[in-house]
């Protein structure tokens, strides 16, 4: 059986004698690079996040004042568009009034080339009847 002497006392001195030198030597040495580490971690934790504050304010400034400068830009194009249509409307429009002279005159032309043609037929015809009057009659008319 287990027998009960002054050795176990000595083994629990041992152990108290070695609890106390690793509490001090180890534990709380190392417990405090722990505690320090853990405070500088957060403060670069506490400045990542300002300085993702910063970011995020910046880029917005940033956008604010590229809107600003693209508006005179966008304001420009859009009014040179804008003149640009005008201008074509106005081209189409003569382009328009000046097909519809031109239908105008050519139908005239050909009016008048079609009378000068019937009066030619019409003269011809006159002629033709004629010359088919006189070869079914067989005699001249003057």
């Amino acid at each position: 059986m287990i027998d009960f002497n002054y050795t176990i006392l000595i083994q629990f001195a041992n152990l108290l004698v070695l609890m106390i030198l690793l509490n001090i030597f180890l534990f709380k040495p190392v417990l405090k690079a722990i505690d320090k580490r853990e405070e500088k971690i957060g403060s670069h934790f506490d400045e990542a996040r300002s300085t993702k504050e910063k970011v995020g304010f910046l880029k917005m400034s940033y956008e604010d004042s590229i809107k600003e400068k693209k508006m005179p830009i966008v304001e420009a194009k859009d009014a040179a568009l804008n003149e640009a249509h005008t201008a074509a409307t106005q081209i189409i429009e003569k382009a328009r009034a000046d097909l519809s002279n031109e239908i105008l005159r050519i139908r005239v032309d050909i009016e008048n080339d079609s009378k000068k043609v019937r009066n030619a037929l019409q003269m011809d015809v006159e002629k033709l009847s004629r010359e088919a009057a006189q070869k079914i009659l067989k005699r001249s008319f003057s």
